[in-house]
């Protein structure tokens, strides 16, 4: 036997027996773990690229038949935590091997109206950024399920648990459980992480306002703050353009937006000096709907707007007000799809396709199961804002106990975001600053918003949108660098004090995370917009500067 065959066989010895130990660690952990109120459903320890079956997982999340992969050698513990006499959270918690945890947490949100747990930023943050992984970890938010009334129906420590609980239980027991589960190898976790994006990024930020001892760190994407504006926003919307009644003159038909919107595009697109399909910044333009009236020759006969199609168009762009007239949420945004509120019919028959808010203000709101949304009008909307139920609406521009600590906050948003106007983000960013009275220099010392030209709700797009989004697997390996990889960048920021003066965004063939690169665009911190050159390749991020807004 030769020294490198007997040096091989040595190295595949030590690494059998740590596989061993840390399976054997796992086997044992359940009976050593103590935490209260809290039960121990299942644990099990999964080597590195094998698939972990999901079989409790709902319909609506993927389920009964969902598998993720392990993106590391990890003891997957699935726990369930008491939150009141009638409610629990289920939370799962994915813990690498000694050798391949970086010695940090990483904490994650949800979608919608919660119930599934985020697997595919779990599945990122154990496989790591280069330096070993993440010890990450998910909840359910209190409820089994992304679809139903049911969910919140008669139960409000669940409304409890979706609106303000979930994520701070879950970095209680979570950091409690890092702490048994890594106490024999004498490491301790040095910072806790969280990211999530839409309802998983309003999260965050009511967990930075409400427990800003929680996480270090935070990556927050599209955050649907001031949840229930933005979700009474689409039914509003609909209401405006003539639904439900089907068959009235100011009814505008589903497949009369995209001729709209592609109208909207033809006309604002090339103001930023590049014709990519992408209006950079729509809250700077307004559109006059009148341009696509019958006769005008701008749409085809089938699809052209008769007077009453013009003013419901025109309607469908102006902000949310409330019953008093006051603006309480920003306008839907030149550009985006409008199928959240104009796709609202099956077989001719007037129905939502938005569920979210005929689920939340049936079984949360209301607590009736014979509400529908067919009426819905801004008295609806108010009188869930004044209740607010789980404090889901909770104040969270003050963010000023997390500011001291030292908490850091990178924001992202798409600019053609259908689901939650980017501009929310804008105003909410002038809003902290405004709240904690900063100089944009204070401000940007621990929070920063970076919008991104061209990218929908949380990830896909036309834009050059994909920075290592959570809720997006997997990461692009080949670009984890700081300058790519928004997650790196955040952990660049809170352990080596080095601000993320920009992010690249990469755009794939098909939107397919680590294919055959089409584009990159630096992307810069609000205020500041990136703007092209005017000279170089506009597919290179190099051709792209920061410059502050005319």
């Amino acid at each position: 036997m030769s020294a490198s065959t007997f040096s091989v066989v040595i190295l595949l010895g030590t690494f059998a027996r740590v596989v061993t130990s840390s399976a054997d660690a796992c086997a044992s952990f359940g009976s050593r773990l103590s935490i209260p109120k809290t039960a121990l459903i299942a644990h099990e320890y999964h080597p590195n690229g094998t698939s972990i079956p999901l079989p409790g997982t709902a319909p609506s999340c993927g389920g009964p038949d969902l598998h993720a992969t392990a993106t590391a050698s990890i003891c997957r513990l699935v726990l369930a935590t008491k939150t009141s006499p009638s409610s629990k959270l289920q939370i799962e918690a994915w813990l690498p091997d000694e050798q391949n945890w970086n010695a940090n947490l990483l904490f994650t949100g949800n979608g919608g109206i919660g119930g599934c747990i985020d697997y595919a930023t779990m599945q990122n943050g154990v496989a790591g950024l280069g330096r070993g992984g993440f010890a990450a970890f998910g909840t359910n938010a209190g409820h089994n399920g992304s679809v139903g009334h049911e969910l919140f129906l008669n139960r409000p420590e669940a409304i409890n648990d979706f609106g303000h609980r979930a994520v701070h239980v879950e970095a209680e027991v979570g950091k409690e459980i890092a702490r048994q589960y890594y106490d024999r190898t004498g490491k301790a976790a040095r910072k806790n992480y969280y990211a999530g994006c839409s309802t998983g990024g309003r999260q965050g930020f009511q967990n930075a306002q409400m427990h800003p001892q929680d996480f270090d760190g935070m990556l927050l994407g599209s955050p649907g703050v001031d949840w229930l504006h933005v979700v009474a926003s689409k039914g509003i919307l609909a209401r405006r353009i003539g639904w439900p009644d089907l068959n009235s003159p100011a009814y505008v038909r589903p497949e009369q937006w995209g001729g709209i919107v592609e109208a909207q595009v033809k006309q604002f697109d090339a103001l930023d000096g590049v014709e990519d399909g992408i209006i950079d910044e729509p809250t700077t333009h307004r559109f006059d709907p009148t341009i696509l009236a019958c006769g005008t020759g701008v749409l085809n006969a089938s699809l052209c707007l008769t007077p009453q199609q013009v003013e419901s168009v025109r309607r469908a762009y102006e902000p949310i007000a409330s019953s008093s007239g006051e603006i309480v949420y920003p306008a839907f945004e030149l550009g985006s799809r409008t199928d959240v509120f104009s796709e609202n019919q099956e077989n001719g028959t007037a129905r939502m396709g938005y569920t979210i808010l005929q689920d939340f203000w049936r079984g949360a709101v209301y607590n009736d199961t014979d509400w529908t949304p067919e009426s819905f009008s801004e008295a609806d909307m108010d009188f869930a804002v004044g209740i607010n139920p789980g404090l889901v609406n909770s104040a969270e521009k003050d963010l000023s106990s997390f500011y001291q600590r030292g908490g850091k906050i990178i924001s992202y948003h798409g600019r053609t975001d259908e689901t939650v106007t980017s501009a929310n983000s804008e105003q909410f960013f002038t809003g902290v600053q405004s709240a904690l009275d900063l100089t944009l220099e204070d401000i940007h010392s621990f929070y920063r918003l970076f919008f991104l030209p061209g990218m929908h709700h949380c990830s896909g797009g036309l834009g050059a949108w994909s920075i290592g989004n959570a809720m997006k697997y997997p990461y692009d390996k080949a670009l984890l660098d700081p300058k790519y990889n928004a997650l790196a960048a955040l952990v660049e920021w809170v352990e080596n004090d080095v601000p993320p003066e920009t992010l690249i965004g990469t755009k794939y063939k098909d939107d397919i995370v680590g294919g055959r690169i089409l584009a990159q665009r630096t992307h810069c911190p609000y205020p500041l917009v990136s703007k092209w050159d005017g000279g170089n390749d506009t597919k290179l991020a190099t051709s792209w500067e920061c410059r502050m807004p005319l």
